[in-house]
């Protein structure tokens, strides 16, 4: 093998590392969505399962950490998003198990992208070991050629 074509290896080598890259960046700022998606529907969850000792007096976050005492709660009526902008109302017990469900779902996502990420971590460096043999293979002929 030429010189040039070690060279010609080496730079593919170098686009697929930005490549990979660039994948295991999108897949970590997903992971950081999914895992603050995870603990948003845990929060809720737990409030949920909480809710049926709140029956007289209630908070309602209004944004920015302010709340609104509310002087009954009904926990029968807890209205929930099912997906394209519909909302519908569930008694809270059943507002928690859909939420079970998403959690399930966003889980199971969330194991499959931190394995990929894995795997695009080892994919790096074993390219980055190669790229190390090919670069340290062109220094040594270099100079035998100069």
């Amino acid at each position: 093998m030429s010189i040039e074509d070690d060279e010609k290896d080496l730079n593919r080598m170098a686009m697929q590392a930005q490549i990979l890259q660039r994948q295991g960046t999108s897949l970590t700022q997903q992971i950081d969505v999914m895992q603050t998606t995870l603990n948003d529907l845990q929060a809720t969850i737990d409030t949920l399962d909480q809710l049926s000792k709140a029956k007289e007096v209630g908070l309602l976050p209004i944004g920015s950490g302010a709340y609104i005492t509310c002087k009954s709660v009904d926990v029968d009526s807890v209205l929930i998003s099912v997906g394209s902008g519909i909302i519908v109302g569930k008694k809270a017990p059943e507002a928690a198990d859909l939420l079970r469900k998403r959690y399930k779902t966003v889980t199971e996502a969330f194991d499959s992208a931190q394995k990929n990420l894995a795997s695009i971590n080892t994919q790096l460096q074993d390219l980055n070991a190669k790229a190390s043999v090919l670069a340290a293979r062109i220094e040594d002929v270099r100079p035998a050629q100069g």
